[in-house]
C-alpha cells in the first residue's frame, strides 16, 4: 500500500529551504549555469536518398571526382 502526503507550497518551501541550509552546512556548494539551447531544426531543400550528392541530378551514380 502506498500512501502519498499532499503538501502545501508554504510546507514545500520551507523544507526545501531547510535542506538546502543543512547541505550549504555541510560543505556543499550550489552554483546556477546557464542551460544551453538545443540545436534549431532546419529545413532543407531537396532530400535525396541516394548517393548522388553534388552532382545535381546529371551522371547519377558516377563519382564527381573522377578524370576520363
Amino acid at each position: 500500500m502506498i500512501s502519498t502526503i499532499y503538501k502545501t507550497k508554504s510546507e514545500q518551501r520551507a523544507e526545501t529551504e531547510k535542506q538546502v541550509k543543512l547541505f550549504l552546512k555541510k560543505g556543499g556548494s550550489i552554483e546556477v549555469v546557464k542551460p544551453r539551447k538545443a540545436p534549431k531544426p532546419r529545413m532543407s531543400g531537396k532530400v535525396t536518398r541516394s548517393g548522388s550528392t553534388g552532382t545535381s541530378g546529371f551522371a547519377t551514380g558516377f563519382p564527381t571526382k573522377s578524370c576520363i
